[in-house]
C-alpha cells in the first residue's frame, strides 16, 4: 500500500511541478507583446501628497545615505521620506553620522520596540504618515527623477512597479539580473495581460492610505509581509496593477550564500501562507492560479523532494524504476521547452542553489520552524562561504547511498551518491 502511494505521488509531484514551469513558459510567450498602460487623470495638478516608506535593519551606513541623495533629487512636490530603522543603537548612530544632511521632508526615525518584523516597521512608519498616496520601497531602491510624477498620473487603488537590477559585477548577479528580467515580464507583465492576480512586491508598491487602513495594514510577523498582502487585497476585491514603465532599479545577492538565504527566505514566506493562500480558491479560476503563483517556490522543488524520498527509501519500497523514470518524462519535457523558450543564461550552480533553497525553506515555512532573518548584503563580499544546509542534505543522502547499498539497491544508490557528490562540491 505505501508504495503504491508513493508510486502516485512520484507522478502527482511531477505533473504540478512541470505545470508551473509550462504556465511559466507560456506567460513569457505572452509577454513578448506590448503592454498598454492606461493611465488616469494627472494628480499632479491636485498635488496630491505622496509619502515614501523604507524600512531598514542592519544595512551598511552608505547605502542609506546614497537613498537619502536619490530620493532627495525627485521633481515632485509635495511628498515626504519616512526612514523607519529596527537597528542597534550602535548601527543608527553610524548611519546619522554618514548623513551628512537630512532634506526638510525627510524623517529617520530609530523604533524604540523592534516587534513585528519589517511588516511592523512598516505599521510603525504607516501611523506616522499622513499622504494619501503611500509608496514602499527597501533600502538598496534606486528612482529615476520623475519617480512620483508618473506614479501621481495612476488612477489605481495599488500599483506594483518593475524591478531592474542595476550594476550587476559577479557572475551570480548577472544570472540573477537575467532571470529578474523573466521574472518581470512572464510573472508580472504578461499575468497583468490575462488580468490574472497581481501580488503586492513589498520592494516596488505604491497603495492608496485608505485602501492600506480599510485592510488593516501590514501583518506583522510575517516573514514574506508583501505575499500576504496582496492576498488579502485579492480578498477584499482590490486589484493591484502592474506598472511596466515605473522602474525601480534594486541590486542583485553577490554570491551563491546571498542568494541561497534570500531564496530560503521567500520559500519560507510562501510555505507560511500556504493555508491562508487556500482562501483564494473561493476567486475562481484566477483564484486557483493566484494560489499557484502564491505558492510557487513550494512547486519548484516538488518533484526533487518526493524523488529523493522516494529513491532514499527504495531499500524498504521496491518501487519499479520504470515508475521512477517515467515520472521523470513531464519534468524533462517541461524543462526542455521552458530552455527552448527563454534560454536562460549558463548557470546551473545558481539553479541548483535556488532549488535547494526553495526546497528547505518551504518545509521550515510550512512547518513554521523558527526563522533567523539575514539581510542581503549590499556590499561585495569577495568570499564565498559555505552553505551549510546544503552540506548537510548532502551528507544525509551519502548516509542513504550506503544504507541502499547495503540492501543492493545498487541503483538508487548510485543516484544518491551522484546528488551527493553535486551538493557537497558546490
Amino acid at each position: 500500500m505505501i508504495r503504491e502511494i508513493f508510486e502516485i505521488l512520484l507522478f502527482i509531484s511531477s505533473s504540478i511541478t512541470s505545470l508551473w514551469i509550462l504556465l511559466q513558459a507560456f506567460y513569457y510567450k505572452v509577454s513578448n507583446e506590448n503592454l498598454v498602460q492606461v493611465l488616469g487623470n494627472d494628480r499632479n495638478k491636485s498635488n496630491e501628497k505622496i509619502d515614501i516608506i523604507v524600512a531598514i535593519k542592519d544595512e551598511n551606513e552608505r547605502t542609506i545615505k546614497e537613498l537619502i541623495d536619490n530620493l532627495s533629487e525627485l521633481d515632485y512636490r509635495p511628498y515626504r521620506v519616512i526612514i523607519i530603522s529596527d537597528d542597534s543603537l550602535e548601527n543608527f548612530e553610524k548611519i546619522m553620522k554618514v548623513v551628512d544632511r537630512i532634506p526638510e521632508n525627510f524623517v529617520i526615525i530609530r523604533r524604540p520596540e523592534n516587534m513585528g518584523r519589517k511588516a511592523g516597521a512598516l505599521n510603525f512608519a504607516f501611523n506616522l504618515s499622513d499622504g494619501e498616496l503611500l509608496v514602499f520601497l527597501d533600502a538598496e531602491a534606486r528612482v529615476e527623477k520623475n519617480f512620483l510624477r508618473k506614479i501621481s498620473k495612476l488612477n489605481y487603488d495599488a500599483a506594483a512597479f518593475r524591478l531592474k537590477v542595476r550594476d550587476p559585477v559577479t557572475p551570480v548577479q548577472k544570472i540573477y539580473s537575467h532571470t529578474n528580467e523573466f521574472v518581470m515580464n512572464a510573472l508580472f507583465k504578461a499575468r497583468e495581460k490575462l488580468g490574472l492576480i497581481i501580488f503586492a512586491n513589498g520592494s516596488a508598491f505604491a497603495i492608496r492610505r485608505d485602501i492600506l487602513r480599510k485592510v488593516g495594514g501590514w501583518k506583522e510577523n510575517s516573514v514574506a509581509e508583501d505575499l500576504e498582502l496582496g492576498i488579502r487585497l485579492a480578498l477584499n476585491g482590490i486589484r493591484v496593477k502592474y506598472v511596466d514603465d515605473i522602474v525601480v532599479y534594486t541590486l542583485a545577492p553577490y554570491t551563491l550564500t546571498d542568494l541561497y538565504n534570500q531564496i530560503k527566505r521567500w520559500a519560507y514566506g510562501s510555505g507560511e501562507l500556504l493555508a491562508y493562500s487556500m482562501r483564494l480558491f473561493k476567486l475562481g479560476v484566477k483564484g486557483v492560479e493566484g494560489f499557484i503563483y502564491s505558492q510557487q517556490w513550494g512547486l519548484y522543488p516538488l518533484y526533487l523532494l518526493v524523488f529523493l524520498i522516494v529513491i532514499s527509501l527504495q531499500f524498504t519500497l521496491n518501487i519499479n524504476y520504470l515508475y521512477v523514470f517515467s515520472s521523470l518524462i513531464p519534468i524533462l519535457v517541461s524543462n526542455g521547452i521552458y530552455i527552448t523558450l527563454i534560454k536562460p543564461k549558463d548557470g546551473y550552480r545558481s539553479g541548483i542553489v535556488t532549488v535547494i533553497a526553495s526546497l528547505i525553506g518551504y518545509v521550515q515555512g510550512v512547518f513554521k520552524v523558527r526563522f533567523k532573518w539575514k539581510v542581503t548584503p549590499k556590499n561585495h563580499i569577495v568570499k564565498e562561504e559555505e552553505i551549510l544546509s546544503i552540506k548537510i542534505l548532502g551528507v544525509i543522502l551519502a548516509i542513504m547511498a550506503y544504507v541502499n547499498s547495503l540492501f543492493n539497491n545498487t541503483l538508487s544508490s548510485l543516484l544518491l551518491i551522484l546528488v551527493s557528490i553535486i551538493l557537497l562540491i558546490l
